[in-house]
């Protein structure tokens, strides 16, 4: 009888030791594929609450599941924004293709749920070291692809911008670069030499990319997280002002490569017609939003309540623009989250997503307040940054940079207190 129950013991442990060893697996691969490949990152999430589902039925009463799913942190304004969008879609001019849009809605909470339960503080160092691998890979994936660029053609109008288009990397490599400097500010003395050794070349690296993107939208999101960075001190604000010192030096020298930089940062709105474009000209994306934001407020001036619906921006275009904005003759993003979700879910549409971006970072703040650390710092200081960057761009309707928001959350929150999510 005792033999037995060794035995059994045995066999529980060595299942628990191979349960650990997926969901490490599946936090590495998260947190290096959430920068370069959806498939990947989707396919880690799905490993991840598998083991977690998994490991919550041999040791807990299954029944119970739910009222765990209730007390997770934002339970409430996840499910204020699902329902919005659940309503705006039941009305939509398409419903059954703003129907069908709504699973990605979910998809997005899913993740949210899944990583606040699985990335414990035992899972923040493996996470650590593969966001910031994959961030420096990632970062000279880019690079390199503007240098080619200029290899053939001479200059860098081929923008950097692996594994997704120009604006996205550059957001992409934002919400990174936020992670990489946070963990440079926020290390102990115990490990800031091994931490300088990988972190700096990373964050060079990053932020050359970031440049090299010519994007509009991520400069200003590293400016303002850069000066939330001098704002909380974290460890000293001299610290802080060196290394914006680099950064300016580091992007005036690689402005100085090509004009197409400085024509980024100055350009302003032309005055030809929206319908028409000159590709040469660096203003053309500032014309096409400010055409797309009116084309929005059109939009949401005719269903002011719930929008057109999910998804029906396209399907919508030529109802409300029949000519074609510059080189396409239809689009379904109107390059501004806020202007996107009051044209698409209307004005509950867009209550539930500042309740939620709200929530969000509160959530940030008060573990900043009850502990000041790297994974704290990182939370806090992109929410802002990419809120902002949402003026311009659509980023949490995308997974890449809408995933890895979610794991700076619940990294912050973990690493305060391990019990305070659950699935």
């Amino acid at each position: 009888m005792l033999s037995e129950q060794r035995e059994l013991m045995i066999n529980l442990e060595r299942a628990s030791e191979n349960t650990n060893k997926v969901k490490t697996f599946a936090i590495a691969l998260f947190a290096f594929s959430i920068l370069c490949s959806v498939t990947l990152a989707e396919a880690s999430m799905l490993l991840l609450a598998g083991v977690l589902v998994l490991g919550y039925y041999r040791e807990n009463d299954p029944l119970s599941l739910f009222a765990r799913i209730k007390g997770q942190p934002l339970f409430r304004p996840w499910m204020f924004y699902l329902a919005a969008g659940l309503l705006s879609a039941l009305f939509a001019l398409d419903t059954g293709k703003a129907l069908r849009y709504l699973p990605s809605d979910l998809i997005k909470y899913a993740c949210f749920a899944v990583l606040f339960a699985g990335l414990k503080k035992d899972g923040l160092a493996v996470m650590s070291r593969f966001y910031a691998a994959g961030a420096a890979f990632v970062a000279a994936a880019g690079i390199a692809e503007a240098l080619w660029g200029f290899h053939i053609n001479g200059n860098f109008d081929l923008r950097a911008g692996a594994f997704s288009n120009p604006v996205r990397f550059g957001e992409i490599m934002v919400i990174a670069a936020t992670f990489v400097f946070s963990r440079l500010l926020a290390s102990g003395d115990t490990e800031t030499r091994a931490i300088w050794k990988t972190h700096v070349p990373a964050l060079v690296l990053i932020f050359s990319a970031i440049v090299l993107s010519q994007s509009r939208g991520p400069y200003l999101g590293f400016a303002v997280m850069v000066g939330l960075m001098f704002w909380f001190g974290i460890p000293s604000r001299k610290k802080v002002a060196r290394w914006s010192l680099a950064f300016l030096l580091i992007g005036g020298f690689i402005s100085l490569l090509n004009p197409a930089f400085r024509d980024r940062l100055t350009g302003t709105p032309g005055v030809q017609p929206a319908g028409a474009v000159n590709y040469g000209d660096s203003s053309v994306g500032i014309n096409i939003r400010l055409e797309l934001w009116r084309l929005g407020f059109r939009m949401f001036s005719d269903r002011p309540i719930l929008g057109v619906g999910p998804a029906n921006v396209k399907s919508a275009f030529k109802r409300y623009h029949p000519a074609p904005i510059a080189y396409q003759e239809t689009w379904g993003s109107i390059h501004n989250l806020y202007l996107h979700h009051m044209a698409e879910r209307g004005l509950i549409g867009l209550a539930a997503l500042l309740t939620l971006f709200g929530a969000m970072l509160a959530l940030a703040m008060r573990n900043f307040r009850a502990e000041r650390n790297a994974y704290t710092l990182w939370a806090l200081t992109i929410l802002p940054p990419y809120f902002i960057m949402n003026l311009t761009e659509i980023s949490f309707q995308h997974i890449h940079t809408s995933f890895a928001v979610f794991m700076a959350l619940a990294a912050s929150t973990n690493s305060v207190s391990p019990d305070r999510s659950s699935l």
